[in-house]
């Protein structure tokens, strides 16, 4: 079964995108958490009840209080490491080239998505089990 995680502050992304996910994954996992300070308390549970880390991670760019990229800062001064079978993918639903400059220089990001996710998206990068 496949786990996705999506941090997003966005209420109709927390409706929109798990339908969609869900679409193309029936049986799959879909946790939403709405701040990136949510989500450091929900690794740091995983990791003390020794739980794996989510195939996918769809992290919104733009959040209140700490954005996508300090998010992954704070994790990165914990230890990546129980990410690494991880794929992680900013969303924004604008293009600033700034963002994606700072997406392409990070190797723990695997690509980045305009909002919305789409089921083609999500049937072309992980229908093929290349999660």
């Amino acid at each position: 079964m496949e786990r996705f995680l999506l941090i997003d502050d966005d209420d109709i992304i927390g409706i929109v995108h798990p339908a969609i996910i869900n679409q193309v994954f029936p049986e799959s996992e879909v946790i939403l958490i709405k701040s990136c300070m949510e989500a450091l308390d929900y690794f740091k549970e995983q990791l003390a009840a020794n739980i794996p880390a989510p195939d996918v991670i769809f992290l919104d760019i733009n959040l209140p209080k700490m954005n996508g990229f300090e998010f992954l800062e704070q994790l990165s001064e914990k230890d990546l490491s129980f990410l690494k079978h991880t794929q992680i993918y900013m969303l924004s639903s604008s293009i600033d080239q700034r963002d994606m400059a700072k997406v392409e220089a990070n190797k723990n990001i695997t690509g980045f998505i305009g909002k919305p996710l789409t089921m083609d998206f999500i049937r072309t990068k992980f229908s093929d089990n290349s999660i």
